[in-house]
């Protein structure tokens, strides 16, 4: 059982995108994974007999959605209202909620929560307060201001209570986000142990202790933080069966109760993955070979969803290999066996490359085999040794300040240019 079910990044009205050279299989599935894994979200609240589902990130704009994508939503909150569980819809604005409201035509079992109006209410016997972290309250320096709580005030006159602080990173907007949250100040005093903090985010992060994070429902790519999953939190060990309208007749929780478990439950139809092989010689034919004998050694579930696969293409820190690995993916993607159906068979190999990942401390060595990587490209062999090498010493430097990759994925495309001129 779960008390409340927490789906975040639902992005209904936001298609993944579909590459021109996908299987017409392949298409539809991918167009269909977002409504699939919110789906999956509402069938888990419903089989796991939660009280709330929590609503968070960019479920549904309503100037952007269907009318169409708006009803589906409209639906399912009415089927688990049926049930008993109420949908909690957390804005970051308060004027959204009119928006919100009209789009799905104020459907019964719809709360929605802003910073500026936290809820609270009864689950199972436990006090719960639901917030809604300011938008100027997430990401570097924040402060880690919270919004405001009607109990900390009022403790004296409340049961011992439940505080759950939501919030999210701006996945979509395009601007820099940090790679690490700023610590939530919990409240004060005696409500100081039972405050849970859940954090939505697409971004690979590290997030200080006791914050549970919540990857999209579905990812849109490879650099998601996790394929896709909702999250499933329960105040208390007590799981008594449900009774009429899914309600619970339960003793009131002790503090010691109120920590509360987390997990997750997978929701994503479409999960990308690489798979590394190495080549550090060859045409396209021996390429090609090498490719499809570690596809054909991938196992996937013919029930699970689709695996999107990129191959990443070991090339030895040679910048050669690299650039002549970059000219030969057209013909290397023509020989390899494509399968019957790749809906059928869960697997599509999209993309093949060299691996952007290669570790480049071998150049930051000035170790030889590099230094013929402009054998044919008209460059100084000399004067891009040096090159390498001094900007292998750059990236491993700045990968121990900051473990992000965008360092070397940034060397290896500067290599490769200068190596393919």
């Amino acid at each position: 059982m779960a008390d409340l079910v927490f789906a975040y990044d639902a992005a209904l009205d936001r298609p993944i995108p579909v590459p021109d050279a996908a299987p017409a299989g392949v298409r539809a599935i991918l167009h269909a994974a977002p409504h699939e894994a919110f789906a999956a979200a509402v069938r888990t609240a419903r089989e796991t007999h939660a009280a709330v589902l929590v609503l968070l990130g960019s479920t549904l704009d309503p100037l952007r959605a269907s009318p169409a994508q708006a009803a589906a939503v409209r639906q399912a909150i009415v089927d688990l209202a049926a049930d008993g569980c109420r949908t909690i819809w957390m804005v970051d604005e308060a004027v959204a909620c009119t928006a919100i409201d009209r789009a799905l035509g104020a459907p019964a079992g719809l709360s929605l929560v802003s910073p500026v109006s936290p809820l609270r209410l009864d689950i199972r016997g436990v006090a719960v307060e639901l917030a809604c972290l300011p938008a100027d309250a997430r990401g570097m320096g924040a402060g880690g201001r919270l919004p405001p709580s009607f109990a900390s005030e009022h403790a004296s006159l409340l049961p011992p209570q439940q505080r759950i602080v939501v919030g999210w990173d701006d996945s979509w907007g395009g601007a820099p986000l940090a790679h690490a949250l700023p610590a939530p100040l919990p409240a004060v005093g005696l409500l100081a142990g039972a405050t849970t903090f859940v954090w939505g985010s697409r971004r690979p992060q590290p997030v200080p202790p006791g914050v549970h994070q919540v990857p999209a429902l579905q990812a849109r790519g490879a650099r998601e933080a996790a394929a896709g999953s909702c999250g499933l939190l329960t105040l208390s060990g007590i799981a008594p069966a449900p009774g009429p309208a899914g309600t619970l007749a339960a003793p009131l929780p002790t503090r010691a109760d109120l920590a509360g478990t987390w997990r997750e439950v997978a929701t994503h139809r479409v999960a990308w993955r690489g798979v590394s092989i190495t080549s550090l010689a060859g045409g396209d034919e021996e390429l090609a070979a090498a490719i499809q004998a570690a596809l054909d050694a991938l196992v996937v579930d013919p029930h699970g969803p689709l695996q999107v696969v990129r191959v990443n293409v070991d090339c030895g820190a040679s910048v050669s290999r690299r650039v002549r690995v970059a000219e030969l993916v057209a013909e290397t993607t023509a020989r390899l066996r494509p399968p019957a159906d790749a809906a059928a068979h869960r697997l599509w190999c999209h993309d093949l490359g060299p691996d952007p990942l290669e570790p480049m401390a071998v150049l930051a060595r000035g170790a030889a085999g590099h230094g013929t990587a402009t054998t044919g490209h008209g460059a100084g062999t000399e004067s891009l040794v040096a090159f390498a090498t001094a900007l292998g010493s750059i990236v491993t430097a700045r990968e121990v300040a900051d473990p992000s990759t965008d360092h070397r994925e940034a060397g290896w495309l500067a290599l490769e240019l200068m190596g393919s001129t």
